[in-house]
Formats: structure tokens, sequence, C-alpha cells
């Protein structure tokens, strides 16, 4: 697990347990994209590295620690929104990102076919 990863989902962890409501958890997801994105030479494989681990961390903690399915998709849609609101030359490699997001969700999809949440989730992210 990578270092952002596992920030995101310590993070996450303690939101959860801290009872935050929705709103906190999407402002928080996407201030910790942004500036990770701001962190490092910025180019469609970091931009899309940040979205991948954030959305990644969030599945995690939805199947460890029992969270609402819903976290996956308030994280996501925080990080997409991270990258599209950043503008310039981060906002360019949104197609890359949102390819990144739906990416993980795939793979938990096919590693959870029982559960039609996360396949109903993919097919979101992967038509914004």
């Amino acid at each position: 697990m990578r270092p952002f990863e596992e920030a995101v989902a310590s993070e996450l962890a303690g939101l959860l347990r801290a009872g935050v409501p929705t709103r906190g958890v999407h402002i928080t997801v996407r201030e910790m994209v942004v500036m990770r994105i701001e962190r490092g030479p910025l180019g469609a494989r970091e931009v899309s590295d940040a979205v991948e681990a954030a959305v990644r961390a969030a599945c995690r903690v939805v199947r460890e620690l029992d969270a609402p399915d819903e976290l996956a998709e308030i994280v996501c849609r925080s990080a997409l929104e991270a990258v599209r609101g950043h503008g310039g030359e981060t906002a360019r490699w949104l197609t890359e990102a949102t390819s990144a997001a739906y990416a993980v969700l795939d793979q938990l999809a096919l590693e959870r076919p029982e559960d039609p949440t996360w396949r109903w989730l993919a097919r979101r992210v992967q038509r914004q």
C-alpha cells in the first residue's frame, strides 16, 4: 500500500469514528487530493495515482470497517471534483483520473460479484 492511500484510509477511519457528516468527508478528501496533486511534478500519472489511491482507500475502509458503501461514492466524487476543480494543467487529466477510479471499482466488482453495488458505482463513474 502506498503512503497516500494509507493516509486517506486512516483519515477516513477517523472521520467515520468521529461521526463526521458526509459534507465533512467530502471536503476532507477533496483537500487531501488537491494537496497531493500540488506536492509533486504534475502529470497524468500523478493525478491518476492520487485519485486511484483515494478510491482504493475508501473501498478498503468500506470492507474492513463495514462502513456504508456510499463512502466509496463520496470519496470517488470528491477526488474527481478535486481534479476538475484544480483547473489548468490538472483538469486536462480528468479523463485519466476517471478511468483510474473506474478501474479500482471495477476490480472490486469482480472480486465481489455477489454485491451489485460495486458494479453499479463503477458504471456511474464511467459515465462521468
